[in-house]
């Protein structure tokens, strides 16, 4: 009769409601699983070259000078060596712990991006002494974070100043932070109103970008055509992006073609306490 018949279909509706939540949450899983991936393959692929290239250059210079070799060179060659094996450890640790735990919320500390910058920096110190670059960084905020998150979104956002420098001007990095008003705040629109933000700039002199494509260089494997001389995949950019929104942030970019570029990057202090949707939305740095 029409009774059993309206069940019969509030039944089916529903199984068939059910199966497109599980297949749409499948889904979610599968896409948060590849980006983690891309994630984790960027990570090995670019951070841990720095200290790999120190490891290896210093271990040659101790080979050709094993015979007439100076005590105290030989010290500091060892000396780098060390370090920079400590630093790949370390990243590798940070990277298998990251990927080891499904809720992220655990691995929030009070991370100092001062500290984050000048292991950075110490990973950059021979791409910087190539490039003769002068790096000039002013005192930088203690946020809640995840370090291994905060390394990688600095280490692609430095790594691409050094990067697209030019070659007839010596290289300037300039890194500087401010806290944000209630009123800076409220420019924002995509921020969480009820934080408390920070802005980090990342100023550079190097080859720039025409503004029209900023947008662009945040999207995944895209690349500008003024760039295609240097090698790389595009997805440094989008990682960052997908960290910073992971956080309830914002990063954009302003540049004029050949005269540089300035990257904002505005994080909360503190994380708000989480609930359910929240941390669904924090995990998906897995990536999102």
């Amino acid at each position: 009769d029409i009774t059993e018949r309206k069940i019969s279909e509030n039944r089916n509706k529903q199984f068939s409601e059910e199966l497109q939540s599980k297949v749409k949450q499948g889904s979610l899983q599968l896409e948060q699983t590849n980006t983690q991936l891309d994630q984790f393959t960027h990570t090995t692929s670019h951070e841990f070259q720095e200290p790999l290239r120190k490891i290896v250059m210093f271990a040659k210079l101790l080979q050709e000078n094993k015979n007439n070799s100076d005590p105290l060179k030989v010290k500091e060659y060892l000396n780098k060596i060390e370090i920079a094996s400590i630093r790949m450890t370390k990243l590798m640790q940070d990277m298998l712990e990251f990927a080891g735990v499904k809720n992220h919320e655990k691995l929030f500390v009070k991370t100092d991006l001062n500290d984050i910058v000048k292991n950075i920096l110490f990973d950059f110190e021979l791409l910087i002494a190539e490039k003769k670059a002068q790096i000039i960084i002013n005192d930088l905020p203690e946020i809640e974070a995840v370090p291994f998150q905060m390394n990688q979104l600095f280490y692609d956002l430095i790594h691409n100043a050094l990067k697209f420098s030019k070659t007839d001007i010596i290289p300037i990095i300039e890194i500087s932070s401010r806290k944000l008003t209630k009123e800076n705040v409220k420019a924002h629109l995509k921020l969480n109103q009820k934080l408390s933000y920070y802005e980090i700039l990342i100023k550079d002199n190097g080859i720039g970008f025409d503004q029209k494509y900023e947008k662009q260089i945040f999207t995944m494997f895209q690349r500008l055509n003024i760039v295609n001389r240097y090698t790389g995949t595009g997805i440094g950019l989008a990682i960052c992006k997908k960290i910073v929104q992971t956080y309830s942030g914002e990063i954009f970019a302003e540049a004029k073609e050949n005269m540089g570029a300035t990257f904002h990057i505005i994080l909360p202090i503190e994380q708000p306490e989480l609930n359910h949707d929240e941390e669904n939305k924090l995990k998906k740095i897995n990536v999102n």
